[in-house]
């Protein structure tokens, strides 16, 4: 069924989830059409599937080969009366990876056989989403597509090769349809197509339309599906279809019989972790949001536009206030108060750790914005990006000298792509001023707050919103908008054209925050529900053993701490903080314990003092857990650290803890650093399982470890009297855990580890014929070891399997 989640009640499973991936024909499909190296700023990373992805690119590729293996050469009859249908609306929500959906599906279509070299058109509606897509093509390494840029190369596309089209991937956009550009071509193919094939009549043409809203039901789409008559039509889009049907609704799909050809929703995307969730807080509330009859007037038009470009057939009285609302967002006192709050938010809560962006009400405005930004942060902190034209208003062109003047007289656009390429990837700027570009289409996972100054409704405020939902190094809880016109306080209204279902999840107001950090507290808290809120070490120690009764017990509570962390952090100067400041600090006490006794690392890492800053203040400002930061010892494993342990801990269960967790440490979770740890591992266990017993027994997990801690210490000693490397000490021992020590050892271990060093090299391990040369010649010695040792045939191959695994441990280390 084109999925790997194949039956909805294992969903959450990870084993049916693995076991769908791998499924013959699945992984096989996956390997050929949806695996590929991506190249970007000289780094490559491999680029897979995600699971939603190659569900919907499959739907559109079986819907084509469906639809052409039916027709055949049945060129006369409606296809629509054999019930086949050669149009699909994809909807799935924003920052889930539509662009490589649609690449997905063009690669695998255009080297279909099926399709005997087609023609592909992926067709957009603004430039920077033209820029995207070509450079998301272009880092993949696929087919390179040919950007059609004006409307004379797009009339030589379509009448290549005598009207029959040129073959190929191109990119266009929706504006370069027009019907007046194009009524002559358009006539002469009607014509043609009764004498012979042409684009027009052609049924291997595929265009695959992304975020097709109003454009795409209006003149341009008309001309466009009137010249490609027989063109299979893909639509994807980031927002859900309206309720009035207006949109891509009709255009792309089969209302009463099927509305979606796949959908992912706003759930799924945060559940799955490809998106975050969005938080809004109305800010300022009194002093600048625009009274509700305005914006009550602004909701009720039928069609959002932009407020610089006003319809000349809207009511004189909604023109009127439509007006009101444009100089209401340019009044520079407002902006001034306005942008005060703004650094001042950016300074407290975002400033080294995310980026922002304003978004404000017309480009006379950004220009303000950024005047008054410059007041109260440092000039280069915020760039402007808009459009500038020869008409514009002095203040915006007093301003566009600006940044030419800073760009060394660079063109406008190049200046304007190098900002932008800028935020996302250096220092600075580190907050973008918007009005209208990058709304839809802009990818920054850096980006978190939105600062937003500009009524938007329906799928302008889904998209403009879901620019901060793209998560960043696991540190980035939510989105934020922080709303200065007031317009999230009516998104009920706002998004009123969507149904509830398709809506769900798409924005929580700021209190879910409070509601989401009181829940995680409360779950948190159950965990050591019998272990008395104190700092008393036997205290913090029994937390620590009822978190290592089992290992998920223990991995459930750091990941529930790190995303309370990030509430916390998310949270600001909110009450909610001081109301729970306790059962914060208690449970921030156990997390400090945990990861210094059982983790045996800092438990809070360099990034966290970065990204955490609130948390970082809260921590030391806790004298309870700065004296545990204080007291608790670290203990380096080194040749003096039994000395060390005896000397700074006193209590016998601290001591058990102590020694248990660094042995499994070293020998559990890091044994392939060194052969030394591999010979213990029974023996760790073992001790891990006496700690996990009701009964406790410190004496023995304690008198144990020391045997484990002298025992690695006189095997490490061994190692430096021999002289030998790590990989010729892990062969060493790997003979002795099958034979016994005999004089002639330790020359036939320098004697294989010379034969199969030569093949080792950094990384050989993951190079298959480096991996199946050290194999051939690990079992070459192993048949001569066998006739001079008179070893018998199983003998031998456990004593292979033994070297071949030690081998193994070492490449990986």
């Amino acid at each position: 069924n084109g999925e790997w989640r194949v039956k909805e009640k294992l969903l959450h499973t990870s084993y049916s989830i693995l076991h769908s991936f791998l499924l013959r024909d699945v992984l096989l499909d996956i390997i050929k059409n949806f695996l590929f190296f991506r190249v970007e700023f000289g780094n490559a990373t491999k680029v897979v599937t995600r699971y939603m992805q190659y569900r919907a690119a499959n739907k559109m590729v079986d819907r084509v080969k469906e639809f052409l293996k039916s027709m055949g050469s049945i060129d006369s009859l409606d296809p629509s009366t054999l019930g086949l249908k050669n149009k699909g609306l994809i909807w799935h929500w924003q920052g889930s990876g539509k662009t490589l959906t649609m690449i997905f599906a063009a690669n695998k279509l255009y080297y279909s056989k099926i399709l005997e070299n087609p023609t592909v058109f992926f067709i957009v509606d603004r430039i920077e989403l033209e820029d995207q897509l070509y450079k998301e093509f272009y880092s993949l390494d696929l087919v390179e597509p040919e950007v059609i840029g004006s409307v004379y190369e797009l009339k030589g596309v379509l009448s290549y090769d005598d009207y029959r089209g040129k073959r190929g991937v191109f990119i266009t956009l929706i504006h370069k349809f027009r019907p007046e550009e194009l009524e002559e071509l358009h006539n002469e193919l009607k014509k043609v197509s009764e004498l012979k094939e042409t684009i027009m009549s052609r049924k291997n043409v595929i265009a695959f339309v992304d975020e097709g809203h109003r454009t795409q039901y209006g003149l341009l789409a008309a001309q466009m599906k009137a010249i490609l008559k027989n063109a299979f039509f893909f639509a994807l889009t980031g927002t859900p279809i309206s309720k009035r049907g207006r949109d891509t609704y009709l255009e792309f799909s089969y209302p009463t019989k099927e509305v979606y050809l796949d959908r992912y929703f706003i759930t799924d995307s945060i559940r799955d972790g490809f998106t975050v969730k969005i938080v809004y807080q109305p800010r300022l509330e009194e002093e600048v949001h625009l009274k509700k009859d305005l914006l009550e007037t602004f909701l009720e038009i039928e069609d959002e536009e932009l407020l610089e470009e006003l319809r000349e057939d809207v009511k004189d009285k909604v023109k009127e206030k439509l007006n009101i609302i444009k100089v209401i967002l340019e009044n520079p006192e407002r902006i001034r108060v306005i942008a005060e709050d703004i650094a001042k938010h950016f300074k407290e809560n975002i400033d080294g750790r995310f980026k922002a962006m304003v978004v404000t009400g017309s480009r006379k405005a950004c220009v303000l914005y950024k005047r008054e930004l410059d007041k109260h942060l440092p000039k280069e902190y915020s760039e402007v990006v808009m459009t500038y034209t020869r008409e514009d208003e002095p203040v915006i062109q007093e301003y566009v000298a600006e940044p030419k003047a800073r760009y060394g007289g660079r063109d406008i656009d190049d200046i304007r792509k190098d900002i932008i390429e800028k935020f996302k990837e250096e220092t600075f700027p580190k907050i973008l001023i918007v009005t209208d570009m990058l709304l839809t289409g802009f990818d920054a996972p850096i980006l978190q707050t939105m600062y937003l100054d500009k009524p938007l409704k329906e799928h302008r405020l889904l998209q403009a919103v879901a620019r901060t939902n793209r998560p960043f190094k696991d540190i980035k809880e939510a989105g934020v908008v922080l709303d200065y016109v007031g317009i999230l306080k009516e998104f009920k209204k706002a998004l009123e054209m969507y149904s509830e279902e398709d809506i769900k999840g798409a924005i929580f107001s700021y209190d879910s925050l409070r509601e989401e950090f009181i829940t995680l507290i409360k779950e948190i808290l159950e965990i050591p529900k019998e272990v008395p809120k104190n700092y008393e070490r036997e205290t913090l120690l029994k937390a620590i053993e009822v978190l290592t009764t089992d290992e998920e017990k223990g991995k459930n509570f750091v990941e529930a701490y790190k995303n309370l962390r990030k509430t916390f952090e998310l949270l600001g100067p909110d009450e909610i903080k001081l109301e729970y400041f306790e059962d914060y600090k208690w449970i921030s006490a156990i997390y400090t314990f945990y990861m210094k006794i059982v983790i045996q690392k800092p438990p809070y890492e360099r990034y966290v003092q970065k990204y955490y800053e609130k948390t970082m203040r809260f921590v030391h400002k806790a004298t309870e857990i700065e004296k545990l930061e204080t007291d608790l010892p670290t203990i380096a494993f080194d040749e003096r650290y039994l000395t060390e342990l005896e000397e700074r801990v006193k209590s016998k269960k601290e001591k058990a803890a102590n020694i248990l967790f660094t042995l499994n440490r070293l020998v559990l979770v890091e044994r392939h650093r060194n052969p030394v740890y591999e010979s213990l591992v029974e023996k760790v266990e073992r001790l891990l399982e006496i700690w996990r017993e009701k009964t406790k027994d410190y004496e023995r997990i304690y008198t144990e470890g020391v045997k484990a801690i002298n025992e690695i210490k006189t095997l490490f000693e061994r190692q430096k009297r021999l002289g030998f490397s790590d990989l010729e000490y892990s062969l060493l021992l790997a003979f002795e855990k099958r034979l016994k020590k005999e004089d002639g050892l330790l020359n036939e271990v320098r004697e294989l580890s010379g034969r199969i060093g030569k093949y080792m090299f950094p990384g050989w391990i993951n190079q298959a014929t480096a991996e199946k040369d050290v194999e051939r010649e690990a079992r070459r010695f192993v048949r001569g070891f066998k006739g001079r040792h008179n070893l018998s045939l199983r003998e031998m191959d456990d004593l292979y399997k033994e070297l071949i695994e030690s081998v193994r441990n070492y490449g990986t280390s």
